[in-house]
């Protein structure tokens, strides 16, 4: 009965996510070669996208909707000789697997194996009139062969040594139910390949689908990591320089505040401008390293998630492959893990160290503004002075011309009859004049300095 309630819209799709790669179920004598290549641009993958639709046509594959479009599983020839092609469209890479059901004699080598089965694939794809995949459609990153045999498990490594030229074997015993065994050189041979082999005892299919899925995942997520290393080096040096640069301006920062107690101004500012480089030669290296670092570690994560699904039992005085791996693979890791803490923990320093010189610049410039408002303040007083000065002598002004009026009034009227004496007049008026203007200005003064705050702006 169908629920009444109704499904998030992406639940199907969310939900089909777990069963978009699952392991291949295997026959007990197998040969699969996986190759891993880097596309760094739309093309390369638009490309690549165009031969595998172009070979699921041919092969009249039923392509699922959402998963198909980052893998595929095509079958190019039916058991008991069966092909299969194995395409999965990763991030940052494509992954193109072969698994080819085959018993090859002991004596054969990994390279012959190999060829013979190539040329299968290649007849193949002839017959359905695909071509090969063009060489420069992307750089090769990793490439691995494992053959798997049913055959007795054996403790002794230098029985397989041959195999791989006489090289150092390492190996173990993996699963739970220790009924497989993995060995290999961890070298490359002439056609740039790693080869593994893989002896079992009544493995399940679907058992030897994964601890294959695990050994091409560990080598292929290994080299992406590895991707970072080049990188890490490079950057050790100028690292190195950056953080002594930093260490002798923190140094002349110390030196500027303990020998002065009013900091320089310019001097502040020469040691910004040089923090300011390094902090942009830094933010360029996080910008530009920083994501790789970071895809080295979530690489790094899965290489041991790998590892650790193999569940390795040691053969007695033969290296495993996960201690083969500890001691060569994670040291390089380690290395990537403390670059990219150098270059935060750099970036943390040179943040400080700009906060520090600003707020020493900010102080500096405080005290300047502190002062310009003392010397304004005392300008205005002086100014204020200068007025009162100006006022007192505008008043004698004022009071020696309106007294003059008077006085040539006072002769006028004496002219036409008045009888009133002049200089009594004129010595009367002085007084007078004098309290009016005075008490006039200093009103005017008392009205605009109630009126002056208001035009001010309010001090912080």
């Amino acid at each position: 009965m169908k629920s009444a309630i109704q499904d998030h819209l992406q639940r199907q799709t969310l939900h089909e996510e777990v069963h978009a790669r699952p392991p291949i179920a295997l026959w007990p004598n197998e040969l699969i070669y996986s190759q891993s290549l880097l596309v760094g641009d739309s093309d390369q993958r638009r490309a690549l996208m165009d031969w595998v639709n172009r070979l699921s046509l041919a092969l009249k594959a039923n392509i699922h909707p959402v998963h198909g479009q980052s893998v595929r599983i095509l079958e190019l020839s039916p058991a008991p000789n069966r092909l299969l092609l194995k395409w999965e469209l990763h991030g940052e890479f494509v992954a193109i697997t072969v698994y080819a059901q085959a018993s090859f004699p002991t004596e054969q080598t990994f390279s012959q194996c190999r060829a013979e089965t190539l040329t299968r694939v290649l007849a193949r794809l002839a017959e359905l009139g695909i071509e090969s995949l063009n060489p420069t459609i992307g750089e090769r990153i990793s490439a691995i062969n494992i053959l798997i045999r049913s055959a007795p498990l054996t403790e002794d490594a230098a029985e397989h040594a041959p195999r791989f030229e006489n090289n150092t074997v390492i190996g173990s015993t993996v699963l739970g139910n220790q009924r497989a065994q993995v060995w290999t050189d961890f070298q490359l041979d002439e056609a740039g390949f790693i080869n593994f082999l893989v002896h079992h005892q009544s493995m399940g299919s679907r058992q030897a689908g994964r601890v294959v899925q695990r050994l091409i995942d560990m080598d292929t997520y290994r080299m992406m990591a590895m991707l970072g290393l080049p990188r890490a080096k490079g950057l050790s040096e100028p690292l190195r320089q950056a953080e002594a640069e930093l260490s002798a301006l923190v140094e002349r920062i110390s030196r500027s505040t303990t020998r002065s107690d009013s900091p320089d101004l310019v001097t502040d500012e020469n040691l910004l401008r040089d923090v300011t480089g390094i902090a942009s030669r830094v933010e360029e290296w996080i910008s530009t390293h920083g994501m790789r670092f970071t895809a080295s570690e979530a690489y790094t994560e899965l290489v041991r998630r790998s590892l650790s699904e193999l569940r390795e039992t040691t053969v007695p005085g033969v290296q495993t492959i996960g201690e083969f791996m500890e001691r060569r693979f994670e040291p390089a890791m380690r290395t990537c893990r403390w670059t990219q803490h150098r270059l935060q923990a750099l970036s943390d320093r040179v943040s400080r160290t700009t906060q520090i010189l600003r707020t020493r610049i900010e102080f500096v410039n405080e005290r300047q503004t502190q002062a310009l408002l003392a010397s304004m303040d005392r300008r205005a007083k002086f100014q204020l002075k200068l007025q009162q000065t100006v006022e007192g002598l505008s008043l004698v002004v004022l009071t020696y011309y309106a007294v003059g009026l008077i006085g040539y009034m006072t002769k006028g009227l004496v002219s036409i009859g008045v009888n009133a004496s002049t200089d009594v007049v004129t010595a009367i008026s002085v007084p007078l004049i004098a309290g009016l203007l005075f008490i006039g200005i200093r009103r005017a003064r008392r009205s605009a300095a109630r009126e002056a705050p208001l035009s001010q702006p309010t001090p912080r």
